[in-house]
């Protein structure tokens, strides 16, 4: 005990007797030790001091314990009288304890002596229920050999076999023997190696012999009736799927070693050396036997596919009316899919192909049907062994590449039999590589066509030597421009070329759709190159501006050769419309599109140099002399036998003719409007009509070769109808007397090959003249009384014919307008013929009638 609970009556000596490792021996050492280090006193005298202090202390204690205990007599009753109540509570509490475990020892042995009962009956009844159950699969064993025997007897003479049924019970027989654990038992066994085995021994050789037949006849019935029997068997999936593996081992030792080059060569060399014919005729080549026994793979190919194909469809079409296997392993999706397209039975039970199919790819949900497994490893095989071929010898690859066309045809026309197969593999897998190769040597074929067109550009220094030599010729083009007119047009030979080029290789191309399409495609891009190459050409002439300037003297000589440019890219466009035509998907856009923008443009330029210059031919009432017509020949000339004359592009026909009406009618109007209107004029202006006509018929005469269906079509000025009669109107025209004038403009229907607006004009211009000659005014004076004067309109806009009935309202009303000012100021002179200003009056009157607000029949 710590010194903190000692008795505080006690004091601190007693404090080591009441500590809990008090040890007396030590204690007494400790006390003997003391005293010698005190006293130095001899060893009796200490012992004597030590015993007298204990016994002191000792009776201290004493006499301390006898209060304590008289202090507490009270308290220590108390605790004794509850001590014995606590003995006597636990004596109670042991004998209810000591009666528990009595009873429970009882319970306990009216239990176990039950259980044990128990245990031993179940025991019993166990080994009752295991040898009723070996006696009942016994029994059931021996009633299914009994049938068993009686659908399949051991000889003839008992009766015809009934494989179907018999399959069947040798199926509840192995379910019999495997679930009642019947092994060791002698009848069984016996049994099964008399009876069973040999049996079903005889029903799977039957079914094989049945398949066999049917595959080879290809006789459904057979078929049915062999997966029939292997379906009651139990073992259809794996018989199928094995059979199947089988067709693919026998195809993969058929096609190995077929096209090695080393045997193809050896029987070449063999066949040749035993040909007897003088001519050869009996002799082989490498490729005639390489496509001879691809053919004969690809024969081969097709006829086992046959075969698995009517093998798929039977089992396609038959199912197990009342299942009696697990099929909830199986997809529905493709269950439903065979029954809704093949049966009429219920889409939730699988069709036999759904099982063979499971079974030949275990890998996929869905499975892979027969014929396409059988596709798939076939062409993997027979394209191994043409890679390997290829790869061994470049005269097969080589061969194969260039007999592509025909190497399809050994494929595709024969395989479309086996459809819907994925074709695509057939490509993927083995014709692919070969197909890229032609048709990137079509390609190149084609586009060496089209760069032999072009040829290369002139060595070093031989222009300068051309140039140098014509330099003393005058009016001649210089070396470079001779040279380059002559390289720069293709040959039409070339081209040519490059249309049967194509043509060529579509034809070969054509016996396949895929091919023909990429075969067109690289046609349709060489005419992309043909027509950037070409415009390239055209960029290179046309930057001389000399060579499109129609008013050059003498022409450029690159002016038809840029029309022969032309000439050659409309060629090249119209062999591809016949191709097209022949079913063969080119593109000639580009070449159209070539042909249209640079043609129309270059016509656009003559086109605005001769309306340039038949603006130029007349007075507009600024000279008193008549322009001659020269700048405009000049013009039409160059037209005619720069352009027209070369060019040979039917669809611009119709617009070299509306060009011409439109010359027709501009002059028309030209000669109308020509002012002073003198004697002299009307000759000079009757001559330059007779000129007009005579140009304008060359350009009819030059457009009308490139007409549409040839000289049918063809046309002559005087087929352009009102425009051309104007004209020829215009030289009587400018004799006719006033009096014939005022008949003309006053006939209620008056003649349509002329318009009113013209003849006013005319009329204008002798009122003008009139009082030009009549009168001391100036050129200048009358000339302010003109239409075009008075609402200052450009000499060239009143030359152009007006677009609308309205711009023909207005320019009646700008005449009217005119002719007002003109009778009034001819009103003032005396010598004006008063016929002229009646005839004035009567065309001011006609102008602003109703029945002139409408513009009259035009031409072509």
């Amino acid at each position: 005990m710590d010194e903190a609970r000692v008795h505080p009556d006690l004091g601190p000596d007693y404090a080591d007797f009441l500590a809990a490792d008090f040890d007396p021996l030590q204690y007494a050492r400790q006390v003997a030790r003391g005293d010698n280090d005190s006293h130095k006193d001899t060893d009796n005298d200490q012992m004597a001091h030590a015993m007298e202090s204990l016994s002191k202390r000792a009776d201290a204690l004493d006499g301390l314990l006898k209060q304590t205990v008289i202090a507490s007599h009270a308290d220590l009753l108390k605790q004794v009288v509850g001590v014995k109540a606590l003995d006597a509570s636990l004596a109670q509490v042991e004998d209810n304890v000591r009666e528990i475990k009595v009873y429970m020892h009882a319970l306990r042995t009216k239990i176990r002596v039950p259980y044990q009962q128990s245990l031993a009956y179940t025991s019993q009844a166990s080994n009752l229920h295991a040898a009723i159950r070996h006696v009942r699969a016994t029994a059931r064993f021996m009633q299914l050999v009994r049938r068993l025997q009686t659908q399949i007897p051991s000889d003839t003479a008992s009766g015809s076999p009934d494989f179907a049924l018999g399959a069947l019970t040798l199926l509840d027989i192995e379910r019999a023997v495997a679930g009642g654990d019947l092994e060791g038992i002698h009848i069984v066994d016996q049994g099964m190696e008399s009876i069973v085995r040999p049996r079903r021994h005889r029903t799977i050789a039957q079914a094989e012999q049945m398949l066999e037949t049917g595959i080879r006849l290809r006789n459904q019935g057979d078929i049915a009736g062999g997966l029939q029997i292997l379906f009651n068997l139990g073992t259809l999936a794996t018989a199928v799927a094995a059979r199947v593996k089988q067709y693919i081992s026998i195809w993969e030792s058929t096609v190995r070693g077929r096209l090695d080059p080393r045997d193809v060569s050896a029987y070449v060399r063999d066949h040749n050396a035993r040909a007897k014919s003088i001519d050869g005729s009996d002799m082989v080549g490498i490729t005639g036997v390489v496509l001879n026994r691809i053919e004969g793979l690809v024969d081969d190919l097709l006829a086992r596919g046959l075969e698995l194909r009517v093998l798929e469809r039977v089992l396609a079409r038959k199912r197990d009316v009342l299942p009696r296997f697990d099929v909830s392993n199986f997809s529905s999706s493709l269950a439903v899919d065979i029954s809704s397209s093949n049966t009429g039975g219920n889409g939730a039970t699988p069709s036999f192909l759904d099982l063979v199919a499971r079974e030949l790819d275990k890998n996929s949900n869905n499975g892979v049907r027969v014929v396409a497994f059988w596709w798939r490893e076939a062409l993997s095989l027979l394209a191994v062994e043409i890679n390997s071929a290829c790869e061994e010898s470049s005269v097969i690859n080589q061969m194969l590449t260039n007999s592509y066309p025909r190497v399809v045809q050994l494929f595709v026309p024969k395989l479309e039999q086996l459809q819907p197969l994925d074709f695509s593999m057939l490509w993927d897998r083995l014709l692919g590589k070969f197909e890229a190769e032609y048709v990137s040597r079509a390609a190149s074929r084609i586009e060496d066509a089209v760069t032999r067109c072009y040829p290369p550009p002139p060595p070093p220094g031989l222009m300068e030597a051309q140039e140098k030599r014509n330099l003393a010729l005058p009016g001649m083009a210089t070396g470079s421009e001779l040279i380059t007119a002559v390289s720069v047009v293709p040959n039409r030979k070339l081209v040519a070329g490059v249309i049967r080029s194509m043509s060529t290789e579509l034809e070969m191309a054509k016996s396949d759709t895929r091919l023909s399409a990429a075969v067109a495609g690289a046609a349709s891009s060489a005419a992309r190159t043909f027509a950037s190459v070409t415009g390239t050409k055209i960029a290179a002439v046309t930057v001389n501006p000399s060579v499109l300037n129609p008013f050059g003297v003498p022409p450029h000589p690159l002016t038809k050769s840029l029309v022969g440019l032309f000439n050659t890219a409309e060629s090249l466009r119209v062999g591809i419309d016949e191709l097209d035509s022949r079913g063969f998907s080119v593109d000639g856009s580009a070449l159209s599109a070539l042909v249209d923008k640079h043609v129309a443009s270059l016509l656009d330029t003559a086109d605005r140099a001769v309306t340039e210059a038949i603006y130029q031919a007349g007075t507009a009432g600024d000279s008193s002399s008549l322009p001659s017509l020269d700048l405009f020949d000049i013009a039409a000339q160059w037209l005619q036998t720069q352009v027209l004359e070369p060019l040979n592009i039917a669809s611009f026909h119709w617009r070299v003719v509306e060009m011409v009406t439109k010359y027709l009618c501009m002059y028309t109007r030209v000669v109308c409007l020509t002012f002073p209107l003198t004697e002299e004029t009307k000759l000079l202006l009757t001559g330059h009509a007779t000129q007009f006509e005579f140009a304008c018929s060359q350009l009819i005469a030059a457009a009308s070769k490139m007409a549409p269906g040839g000289n049918k079509n063809a046309k002559v000025l005087s087929d352009l109808g009102r425009p051309y009669r104007a004209l020829r109107m215009m030289r009587p025209l400018l004799f006719m007397s006033t009096g014939e004038l005022t008949r003309l403009v006053g006939e209620e229907k008056p003649d349509n090959d002329i318009l009113m607006a013209d003849l006013a004009d005319h009329i204008v211009c002798r009122v003008a003249t009139s009082i030009l000659d009549n009168s001391t005014c100036t050129n200048a004076d009358v000339r302010q009384f003109l239409p075009y004067h008075i609402h200052q309109c450009k000499w060239s806009k009143w030359v152009s014919s007006p677009e609308s009935d309205v711009q023909l309202q207005q320019r009646h009303s700008m005449l009217a307008e005119s002719l007002k000012h003109l009778v009034a100021k001819a009103m003032q002179i005396e010598n004006v013929p008063a016929k002229l200003v009646s005839l004035a009056q009567a065309t001011i009157d006609k102008l602003l009638s109703p029945e002139h607000s409408l513009s009259p029949p035009q031409g072509l």
